[in-house]
């Protein structure tokens, strides 16, 4: 597994500035933003050739309303759904939480395979695969 996407929480009265930043300075990375989700919620990543069809992101801002804002998202890409589903398992019975069971989420892309853990701190653990069936 590699690391697929990672998102940074930051305080929602700082979330535009934050998002004009990383622009910024990803930029000459050929970085930009490729999802919005709402007001708060954008997925910055570049192009690439594996997936024409979606518009890639790896690098997420979530805004939050609390203050405190270091629990994290990562998420691991797989390269089939029974790695997905192992991972979950493996994880569970690990003394993780459960909060996503193994499962397409096509509101992400039609491929969109992932599970999704929360580790002993409460981080956000995912293990996703992009792949058909």
């Amino acid at each position: 597994m590699t690391i697929d996407h990672i998102c940074l929480r930051v305080p929602e009265d700082k979330f535009q500035e934050c998002l004009e930043f990383y622009l910024a300075a990803l930029k000459p990375r050929g970085y930009t933003l490729r999802h919005q989700f709402g007001e708060f919620v954008a997925g910055i990543g570049s192009p690439t050739e594996d997936l024409k069809d979606y518009k890639r992101a790896d690098f997420w801002l979530v805004g939050s309303k609390t203050t405190s804002t270091d629990k994290i998202h990562i998420a691991f890409s797989c390269d089939d759904r029974s790695t997905v589903d192992a991972f979950h398992a493996a994880g569970i019975e690990a003394g993780a939480k459960d909060d996503g069971a193994p499962g397409l989420r096509e509101f992400y892309h039609s491929n969109y395979y992932g599970a999704f853990l929360l580790d002993p701190v409460g981080n956000n653990i995912e293990a996703v695969y992009h792949g058909s069936a």
